[in-house]
């Protein structure tokens, strides 16, 4: 029998609900990105799906920012937050400029919603 080649057919697997659910729930690791602030190098995390329905449904939207960056501004590279709660009248009073703008466009880079007017798009803002 000249050149006969043995050929093994693979069927592919279907995919197992518990196998697809482990996997999801397995990667909790969330993106995270460095950002000049005020001349600090920053490492800004990508929020929970929690947090960002909270602060889309939110009355006070000025504070989204705030308190996403009082939960999720880390020094970079730990896990010790740079924020308290107790921050966030001073934050509030910080001047908004270009690190702002940073600010707003890593949080939208992370999590497609524009921090600005809370809508899901992935829209930059620039100062005024």
């Amino acid at each position: 029998m000249p050149n006969e080649v043995e050929v093994e057919v693979v069927q592919e697997a279907k995919p197992d609900r518990n196998a697809i659910r482990a996997a999801i729930f397995a990667s909790k690791k969330p993106m995270s990105k460095e950002v000049l602030f005020f001349g600090q190098k920053i490492e800004l995390r990508q929020p929970i799906l929690e947090d960002i329905l909270t602060a889309q449904s939110g009355e006070d939207r000025k504070s989204a920012i705030v308190d996403t960056l009082v939960k999720y501004a880390f020094v970079p590279g730990t896990d010790e937050h740079i924020f308290e709660d107790a921050d966030g009248d001073a934050i509030m009073k910080l001047p908004f400029g270009q690190d702002m703008v940073n600010i707003t466009n890593a949080l939208e880079d992370l999590t497609t919603v524009n921090f600005q007017d809370g809508k899901s798009t992935s829209s930059s803002i620039q100062p005024g």
